[in-house]
């Protein structure tokens, strides 16, 4: 595996960014080719929260095993499913302590970003963008509707689809829809994004190995 010190690995790491599902990993992506494009990242879909620190230590370990010139710093892309609680099963130290018994050093960290409630919760600071593709007539938008978002959830904005006849599909078939997002409204109003971006950021060229120099 790449040496975390020393000549042998001059590149910046590759920021893996674990995404809950489908839907997170699309909208990473999105965020990735916009905001994050100085820095060397990968996605990849957990396809779902059961056994969460089980599948980020395997995707981590996977990557690391398919990529052994390469450093990784982790970052596990979640919902909370609440406003308050911790993200369901989710234990950062768990998986900490997994990779350092598995004696992975290759992954130089791993940290959280996660979203209050869901990903959706976020989608809802854009207000303007959901009815341009719902075609609300202008004059029946509420500009300051489903505030604050982290009150509202998925089921929220499939009522909000149904309401105009529309479906809102998780995944691929709302990829268009993502696509459409106004991110920088978004990322200007929703603090834990805009912090998990500068998180990223901020780590991109660290080669320094938080783990295992501890």
């Amino acid at each position: 595996m790449a040496k975390a010190h020393g000549k042998e690995n001059h590149k910046a790491p590759i920021s893996l960014l674990l995404a809950e599902g489908e839907t997170d990993e699309l909208f990473w992506q999105r965020v990735k080719n916009s905001s994050l494009n100085s820095c060397r990242i990968t996605t990849k879909d957990l396809k779902g929260n059961f056994n969460i620190n089980e599948k980020v230590v395997d995707k981590a370990v996977e990557y690391c095993g398919k990529h052994t010139d390469e450093l990784v710093k982790v970052y596990c892309c979640i919902d909370r499913e609440s406003r308050n609680d911790k993200p369901p099963g989710f234990e950062l130290k768990t998986i900490v302590r997994e990779i350092l018994e598995r004696n992975i050093k290759s992954v130089l960290s791993v940290d959280k970003i996660i979203a209050t409630q869901q990903i959706e919760s976020w989608f809802f600071w854009d207000m303007e963008t959901i009815y341009k593709c719902l075609k609300v007539p202008r004059s029946q938008r509420k500009k300051n509707a489903y505030r604050p978002p982290e009150r509202y959830t998925y089921h929220d904005m499939i009522k909000l689809f149904r309401s105009y006849r529309k479906p809102y599909n998780k995944g691929k078939r709302c990829g268009y829809f993502i696509q459409q997002l106004n991110l920088n409204m978004i990322i200007r109003n929703c603090r834990e994004l805009r912090e998990g971006i500068e998180k990223i950021k901020s780590q991109a060229n660290d080669t320094t190995n938080h783990l295992f120099s501890k």
